[in-house]
């Protein structure tokens, strides 16, 4: 590791200059962040022969979750350090008297929130089965499998790679953004990303490629640079390497943004275990003594409770914040308590001073307590809320908060988290999606535009008149599902049904080529309609087609039978790759796409077309 807490002169000037100091066949690479504001906080070159374990562990055991791993086994021998790469290498190999498809991978020990992320690597490409990965998910200390950021996911000898942002608890996936795959001429692949306050932005040999839009995205996660054996069919040859170059992380300030993940205890859903707030370490004597609850909260709907009613307690419920830049920070928080502990106070240390506190004193209302300033030197903060008190005495916290301070005239951003976002699903809210027709498409998840009352909604230029598709989730057979599509002569069609058997709708002169069109679809309990810009152009009743089908993921894009979703990564359909039989690909822009799990008003419709105006 080289890490540039303290680093030296020439690396002080590498965020400053942008220059990466690489090259590709001869030609200069310039890596840099998207924004002069970052600062380079840690770097990890793979220097010398053997992996620092001081920074990283191996990924080791089997792949488990998901069907399409095939006796794949991760191995710590499969991971090597030379000529100052990460090399990963895959086999086909006996392992205790079974045969496996062996790969591996590291997982950093260090934790890492908003900014930018950058690796350089070489993923395998020679034969099918080898699924090659720079991502992040979970954390090294406490509870936090809260989200999952796929920088990039690529499987051998698929002309594509995958960009992803999904969010556990149910949650359908924000973005499964899947790309044709761009190598340098190398065969490497420099692919960076951007976590903001906002969602997730990926970046493609230095060029904005994709964006997931995700308010509050808080928490602090590890790193994995993973290649993984066994996805899908595996061919005899999948025997070679995937390697790694570097891994950059770069931070910059959100004054008035929160940096603590999880300090209004919102993430907790009921998927969790409520004595292991998501995001914290906590140890509880006796068991049970922290505890997040419903209801009463200052902040939302949840809050952490230390305390017992029938025994002596002590609890303790810490989280530590890495590569922070340095500055002033200010803490906030929200208490109230029983009072009478032996012991009851938020605790801020590690930050390069002397442990600062806050006493938390008896009150039956909330009261706002706050550190206004602490000088951070060390790149990293612990935060501790700890008491010790008899039987019957507590502690409640709520709406904890680590931030620069807000500018001068600056509100603090606060987002209240929501579990289930309506719309359901939505893209392109920010800034157009492109489709040129060289396959881009989005998965999206089986649970969106499902049930008795669906909207679809969206923005669209399409470059041409043609038949195709730009969004649907229908499956193969049966009579429920829905798709939409349009007509070489500006017709836009609603169909209610699967691709084998549907009921459709019809809106004639809908659409022109080159002019921006809205439009929404509605089914509502067994009646389809149509609207264009705004307007109602046509209804039908559709039964006995329905949208009541979940075994189907939805595409958007290229909307075509070619790749199927399997748990987490996509297999190419090689029946379907042979036949061809599917639409022409989407070719133009979407915008402000939108899919409720109800049905919108007529005037909600209308305002949304109206908006869609104002952006062309």
């Amino acid at each position: 590791m080289h890490d540039t807490r303290h680093p030296s002169p020439f690396r002080r000037l590498l965020p400053i200059l942008g220059i990466a100091l690489l090259s590709c066949n001869g030609i200069p690479l310039k890596a840099e962040p998207p924004s002069k504001d970052y600062k380079l906080l840690y770097e990890e070159e793979f220097k010398g022969d053997s992996l620092n374990t001081n920074d990283w562990k191996y990924r080791e055991g089997f792949r488990s979750g998901g069907s399409m791993f095939n006796n794949s086994l991760n191995r710590k021998k499969n991971v090597t350090v030379s000529n100052n790469e990460l090399h990963i290498a895959t086999y086909q190999e006996t392992v205790d008297g079974k045969l496996c498809n062996t790969g591996g991978g590291v997982i950093s020990k260090h934790q890492f929130g908003y900014g930018y992320y950058e690796t350089l690597s070489k993923p395998f490409m020679a034969a099918k089965g080898v699924h090659s990965s720079f991502w992040q998910a979970g954390g090294c200390r406490g509870n936090n499998n809260l989200f999952e950021i796929d920088g990039y996911e690529i499987d051998s000898k698929q002309p594509m790679a995958c960009h992803n942002l999904y969010i556990q608890n149910d949650v359908p996936w924000p973005t499964r953004d899947h790309q044709p795959l761009k190598l340098l001429p190398d065969g490497g692949y420099l692919l960076g990303y951007e976590i903001t306050p906002e969602g997730v932005i990926f970046y493609e040999n230095g060029k904005k490629i994709a964006r997931a839009d995700w308010n509050e995205l808080t928490a602090a996660q590890t790193v994995l640079l993973t290649a993984l054996n066994g996805t899908g069919k595996v061919d005899d040859g999948a025997v070679g390497d995937t390697t790694f170059q570097y891994f950059r992380y770069y931070g910059k300030d959100y004054p008035g943004v929160n940096l603590l993940p999880n300090g209004d205890f919102e993430y907790t859903q009921k998927n969790y275990d409520l004595a292991k707030p998501i995001a914290w370490e906590q140890v509880s004597r006796p068991s049970g003594s922290g505890v997040v609850t419903e209801g009463g909260a200052f902040h939302g709907n949840f809050k952490l409770r230390q305390g017992n009613d029938s025994a002596p307690y002590e609890v303790t419920t810490r989280q530590t914040l890495e590569f922070l830049g340095n500055g002033d920070y200010e803490l906030t928080a929200a208490v109230r308590s029983s009072g009478g502990q032996e012991r009851a106070a938020i605790t801020v240390s590690g930050y390069g001073g002397d442990p600062l506190e806050i006493p938390i004193s008896a009150s039956e209302e909330w009261t706002p307590v706050s550190l206004p300033k602490i000088p951070v030197t060390s790149h990293q903060v612990t935060i501790t809320v700890a008491s010790k008190g008899s039987p019957g005495q507590w502690v409640e916290i709520d709406d904890i908060r680590f931030q620069k301070p807000p500018l001068p005239g600056q509100k603090s951003l606060v987002t209240p988290y929501v579990h289930i976002p309506d719309p359901i699903w939505s893209q392109g809210t920010r800034e157009p999606l492109l489709f040129t027709g060289d396959g881009r498409f989005f998965f999206f998840d089986r649970n969106v535009g499902f049930g008795d009352a669906v909207t679809v909604t969206f923005a669209m230029k399409p470059a041409k008149l043609a038949n195709t598709s730009p969004i649907a989730r229908a499956p193969k057979t049966g009579n429920d599902g829905w798709s939409v599509q349009l007509t070489d002569k500006g017709v836009v069609l609603f169909r209610i049904g699967s691709a084998e058997s549907y009921k459709t709708v019809k809106a004639e002169n809908s659409y022109t080529a080159g002019k921006q069109t809205h439009v929404a679809c509605v089914f509502d309990h067994g009646k389809a309609s149509i609207y264009i810009n705004g307007v109602l152009k046509a209804v039908e009743q559709t039964a006995p087609y329905a949208c009541n089908d979940r075994t189907s993921a939805g595409r958007m894009g290229a909307v075509t039978d070619l790749f199927d979703a399997i748990s987490d990564v996509i297999v190419l359909n090689e029946k379907a790759a042979k036949s061809k039989k599917w639409l022409p690909k989407y070719v133009g822009e979407l915008r402000d796409v939108r899919v409720y799990n109800r049905v919108l008003t007529p005037a909600q419709i209308s305002d949304l077309a109206s908006v869609g105006k104002t952006q062309k």
